[in-house]
């Protein structure tokens, strides 16, 4: 299938995109590679909803993705879910893709049952922006410290 304008695909209905995304993370973002890779492979051997692996594509071009997991790789473990590695081209950034990107990810959240949904970062006034609202911090698994944000859900 071809896809001619934006979208955003889900990997598990896509799989032709799994080595191509695989390929675009290790080249543009490195530093996440493994748990990326991780949780990519986790969407095709998983017993229910999550973890997913989103992609947005424009004109069949890997323009930015994101992924929807149970447990963020964070010490703290009673929130749930969660999105995580929020992308977008360098070449493509300014254009509100993000703002695409994390409502279909609330949008996904809220299709599932959730009220809320959560992300950490240290990108810091970025995703309030979006409307996410700190609600505490944590320590990665790796003991780096880190924000929590929280947004409810779109239903």
């Amino acid at each position: 299938m071809t896809i001619s304008e934006l979208d955003i695909i889900s990997l598990n209905d896509f799989p032709v995109y799994k080595e191509p995304i695989i390929n675009y993370v290790n080249e543009h973002w490195n530093v996440v590679i493994k748990p990326f890779t991780y949780v990519v492979n986790q969407c095709f051997s998983k017993s229910g909803f999550l973890p997913q692996t989103y992609i947005m594509v424009k004109h069949d071009e890997i323009i930015g993705f994101y992924q929807l997991v149970e447990q963020e790789l964070l010490i703290r473990k009673d929130l749930s879910p969660w999105i995580t590695c929020v992308f977008i081209d360098e070449n493509q950034r300014g254009n509100r893709f993000s703002a695409r990107l994390l409502e279909h990810g609330r949008t996904i959240a809220g299709s599932l049952g959730f009220q809320k949904v959560y992300l950490t970062t240290n990108h810091i006034q970025f995703y309030e922006k979006f409307g996410f609202r700190e609600i505490g911090l944590s320590n990665f698994i790796n003991g780096s410290p880190s924000k929590i944000y929280e947004h409810d859900t779109i239903k």
